[in-house]
């Protein structure tokens, strides 16, 4: 199945997440598995999935308990809330793991 390896790497919705309790992270590996973080005060949640992209800007994540969804995304600059310069950034419509904007961490994962 096509990946798009724009994709691929680590992305934190941190830097666009200000004043929120709660953060997301996604990795996507170029095999095709990945991981959602989504980080708060009471802990950690992972998931992981395996991904691939059925057309340009549409991204298919099958969740490791059998869910699927189905999302747009964007791969662009972006600037955080506060920020003076923009980030590379994914946009997700709908959200994905509880985030619409990441800011990429690293375009290798360094698992």
């Amino acid at each position: 199945m096509p990946l798009d390896t724009a994709l691929t790497g680590r992305w934190d919705s941190s830097p666009f997440d200000h004043g929120v309790m709660e953060a997301s992270e996604l990795e996507f590996l170029d095999d095709g598995r990945g991981t959602g973080t989504v980080a708060n005060a009471l802990g950690d949640d992972v998931t992981r999935f395996s991904w691939h992209c059925p057309e340009p800007g549409v991204l298919e994540v099958h969740h490791e308990y059998g869910r699927t969804e189905r999302v747009r995304y964007v791969i662009g600059p972006a600037a955080p809330p506060y920020a003076t310069d923009p980030v590379a950034a994914a946009t997700f419509e709908p959200p994905l793991f509880f985030a619409r904007v990441y800011a990429r961490v690293s375009e290798v994962s360094d698992r």
